[in-house]
């Protein structure tokens, strides 16, 4: 059975600092957070991350604590505010940093050094500890510091390269998929370096670049040009009917080109009895007749409903989807039996639905144990619970906006 509360899951007990901003960093450290971990969002004092500021809102108004970005980045997580620029700031860092399994950050190469909180830092302040550091290019090489975004991590990566036809400009994939991929790729390390710290007694600095691990999904592209010395291109738009998205009555659909043998089963899924012509059956005689196979096929989809199709072709077996928009999403019958979504209550931002994780286990499983934080909320019952704090000297760091 799934467990009641994330508290419960398989990294409880687990201590992470996450230092992220906008996405990679924080997504990272909420997937710790899912399974469990005891997460610590460290924020500027005053504004705090700076997803605070990025919209879409709650309700359509501007407020910090309703950004959808950052409310999705950081359930399952405390918030503590805390200004690394200051000495008293990292002097707190370090004493949390002590207690802590992992720390997570997605800063430029340049800054945690600046701030004398690199990994022999942190090292020498807890030698188990994990510092999993995410950046565009990584913590090595020509580009560490050069300066990069969702766009150019999707173009540097080589992934536009393949994206999109060969009859117009390279296309980069959805908003923001960069920072989730990257944050996705900095999970495993970080496992593996605890798992390895198990048997050595010592953490490590695990180096991810958003960049490498887009590369990582280009499939054969490159090893086809390592290998080959080939280079695999755009496809050309015309006579690819089952290649590209095609509209049907209320929407787009995506059909897999049908084997010989489920060809006439297609034309009767798509109501087109003039697709039955043999002329369409093969392979090659959906290249050599592509134009008319197109005109056809989209005029047969063009008069259905997308959802009935996507139906019956499974009862038929045939390959063939439909695109989902954000609202098919809100009311899929697959996520919702597979209970994807989760309501949250806040107390700023309102009863909210939120999407939950893309796996489930027989003895562990997924729960949202805490709503996103108010910035700096548990700033006092860490500093007091944790750290032991007198509330005096709470008080004069906040006088002198340390926290």
């Amino acid at each position: 059975m799934p467990p009641a509360s994330a508290a419960e899951g398989p990294l409880a007990g687990l201590k992470v600092l996450d230092l992220g901003h906008q996405i990679a960093g924080p997504y990272c450290a909420r997937l710790l957070a899912d399974q469990g971990a005891e997460v610590i969002k460290i924020e500027r004092p005053g504004t705090g991350d700076v997803s605070r500021a990025m919209g879409p809102y709650a309700g359509g108004e501007p407020h910090p604590e309703k950004s959808l970005h950052f409310l999705y980045l950081n359930y399952n997580k405390r918030s503590l505010t805390l200004d690394l620029k200051q000495a008293a700031g990292r002097k707190i860092l370090l004493e949390l940093a002590r207690g802590a399994d992992v720390l997570v950050e997605n800063f430029e190469p340049r800054v945690m050094p600046a701030l004398g909180l690199d990994y022999a830092a942190l090292a020498e302040a807890n030698p188990r500890l994990v510092l999993t550091s995410i950046s565009n290019f990584g913590r090595t090489g020509p580009r560490r510091d050069w300066r990069a975004n969702d766009l150019i991590d999707y173009a540097v990566s080589g992934v536009m390269s393949i994206s999109g036809t060969a009859d117009r400009e390279p296309v980069k994939h959805g908003y923001h998929q960069a920072g989730y991929v990257g944050g996705l790729a900095g999970v495993i390390p970080t496992m593996a370096a605890l798992l390895m710290r198990d048997a050595t007694g010592r953490g490590q600095h695990v180096d991810v670049a958003i960049a490498e691990a887009l590369t990582s999904t280009l499939l054969l592209t490159v090893p086809y040009y390592t290998y080959m010395g080939e280079t695999q291109t755009r496809r050309a738009p015309v006579g690819d009917a089952f290649g590209n998205c095609t509209r049907a009555r209320d929407g787009w659909v995506v059909a897999h080109s049908p084997r010989s043998g489920e060809w006439n089963d297609f034309c009767d899924l798509v109501e087109a009895p003039s697709l039955a012509d043999p002329k369409f059956a093969t392979a090659r005689g959906k290249i050599v007749h592509a134009k008319e196979l197109d005109e056809l096929l989209g005029a047969a989809l063009a008069r259905q409903d997308r959802f009935a199709l996507f139906e019956r072709a499974n009862q038929k077996k045939i390959l063939f989807g439909v695109v989902q928009t954000p609202q098919d999403l809100a009311k899929c019958p697959q996520l919702a039996a597979r209970g994807y979504f989760h309501e949250i209550d806040h107390p700023v931002a309102g009863r909210l639905r939120y999407p939950g994780q893309t796996f489930d286990a027989s003895e562990s499983g997924f729960a949202i144990s805490r709503r996103p934080p108010l910035l700096g909320e548990q700033t006092d019952e860490i500093l007091s619970g944790e750290l032991g704090y007198a509330r005096g000297e709470i008080e004069r760091l906040r006088a002198e906006r340390v926290i």
